[in-house]
């Protein structure tokens, strides 16, 4: 999915809140478990710049969850918040979080979403992601990973 511009992503944001070689030297895996809901995220942690890389997310959606919303951290402060609703804030922090919204998808029973990157700057980025309750924006299950891109 291509990046979207930050006047898009916050107006995505409030709808959602009102309703390769030298990629990967190993594999980091996050997950969390809320009832029988589950996410999980699989991608490298260290990218040679200009290299493609993915992460997938997979996991279990039991009702009322039914949706996953995922954002890549740019600059990475103290990790993933424990909830979709208090990560959807940070987006109004482009400065602090350099949010970048890449996936927001209906999923149901086992799902698995590969989202695709590439390490175009150096440094330490992340993704944090949430399956929720689309209604309600309740969080169900939520992981956090992070990589570093180096030359």
């Amino acid at each position: 999915m291509k990046m979207l511009r930050l006047g898009f992503l916050i107006a995505a944001v409030a709808t959602l809140l009102i309703a390769v070689p030298g990629a990967a030297s190993e594999a980091s895996m996050q997950s969390s478990h809320s009832g029988d809901s589950s996410l999980r995220l699989i991608g490298p942690t260290s990218n040679k710049l200009g290299a493609a890389f993915e992460y997938t997310i997979s996991g279990a959606a039991v009702s009322p969850a039914n949706y996953v919303v995922a954002w890549e951290q740019f600059y990475p402060q103290s990790g993933c918040a424990n909830t979709y609703a208090a990560e959807s804030t940070r987006v109004f922090l482009p400065n602090t979080y350099g949010l970048t919204l890449f996936e927001n998808k209906s999923v149901s029973h086992n799902y698995s979403i590969v989202e695709q990157f590439g390490a175009d700057h150096v440094g330490k980025h992340g993704i944090c992601a949430y399956l929720i309750d689309l209604a309600t924006g309740d969080t169900y299950a939520y992981a956090g990973a992070f990589w570093t891109n180096h030359k």
